[in-house]
């Protein structure tokens, strides 16, 4: 079967690779669909998580499909049922430095019946639509870590794929006024489609103005500074994290979920003055089901979402999509 793989520094390509072997704890699932995520592009240009190894590494982990084999000892788990899957449990690390790959017809999931390894979908969830529990587990947990409810004001830094599910998030949480700041016009949209209050192209004076008029200020140190409670940083740009921590107000909390390739200069002084809570926001914690649970009673809403369907044949082009903001939101590769 071709398997999409990462041979080197900014080299991955579909390769001719044996079918997956299932183990007696493990089953294989027919993939129906896997999203390119913006670590796969991390992956690609450093040659790895962390490096080249001198072996191929599988790419993709964002995927949903029906089970196709079961292990002998495996019990919990039947032939056909359709599963999102939890690519970073039981040691897994499918797409992400492991044996194994969702870029590809079938994959292997060792250890099936580990705990929070393979999620059943409701019946009203398509294959395809599961595919999108990964990413938006991953937002949840953001906006989890962000403590937001019915009376936060929050922007959302970055309206790539991470960004527009922090804004479903968000919006799922009942937070009345969501901001979100990107410089794409396409991405901008699809945040108003999926539930964004406000969109804005720059973090300058008129961005500042704008969040003062809708969120109100406080004073510090004599400075009107906007009672924005929440900002997540999706965008991986560490001057907009530097800046909010200059302009925001005392107690506000900042959830960074971005991959960062240069590090940020933060005013700690600020930090500690302003008694601002900054949390990293790292894979799941325990959102897969509250993901799966939304795609199940709000799906249709999502169909902004997805911008793009492709191929696995035409992988190469999907990920260039993938890589521009202009034109694509989530780009979902289908085995063919």
């Amino acid at each position: 079967m071709r398997q999409a793989q990462v041979f080197h520094c900014d080299d991955a390509r579909l390769a001719e690779v044996p079918e997956p072997e299932c183990g007696p704890d493990d089953v294989l699932v027919d993939v129906a669909a896997c999203g390119i995520c913006g670590s796969d592009f991390g992956y690609i240009h450093m040659g790895g998580p962390m490096g080249p190894t001198g072996r191929p590494m599988p790419l993709g982990h964002e995927f949903a499909g029906r089970i196709a084999a079961t292990g002998d000892r495996v019990t919990a788990w039947r032939v056909g049922q359709s599963v999102a899957v939890n690519p970073l449990s039981a040691a897994n690390l499918i797409g992400n430095g492991g044996p194994d790959g969702a870029f590809a017809p079938r994959v292997r999931v060792r250890s099936a019946e580990a705990p929070d390894t393979l999620f059943a979908l409701p019946d009203g969830v398509s294959l395809e639509r599961g595919a999108l529990a990964e990413p938006l587990a991953v937002a949840f947990h953001a906006v989890r870590q962000g403590d937001a409810g019915p009376n936060t004001r929050a922007v959302v830094l970055g309206a790539g794929p991470i960004g527009l599910g922090c804004v479903i998030g968000l919006k799922r949480a009942d937070v009345k006024d969501v901001v979100v700041l990107d410089r794409a016009a396409r991405r901008r949209e699809i945040a108003g489609q999926l539930g964004a209050d406000a969109s804005y192209a720059e973090l300058d004076e008129t961005f500042w103005q704008a969040l003062a008029e809708r969120h109100g200020t406080v004073p510090f140190y004599g400075q009107p500074v906007a009672t924005t409670e929440l900002f997540i940083d999706c965008s991986g740009v560490p001057s907009l994290v530097e800046a909010v921590v200059q302009r925001a107000a005392p107690a506000t909390r900042v959830v960074l979920v971005a991959v960062y390739k240069q590090a940020a200069a933060l005013d700690l002084t600020l930090v500690m003055a302003k008694e601002l809570r900054i949390h990293g926001a790292f894979s799941y914690g325990d959102s897969f089901p509250e993901a799966i649970d939304h795609l199940a009673r709000h799906g249709d809403a999502l169909a902004p979402y997805v911008s793009h369907r492709l191929p696995l044949s035409r992988f190469d082009e999907a990920l260039a999509l993938a890589a521009d903001p202009e034109r694509a939101a989530k780009v979902l590769v289908i085995p063919d």
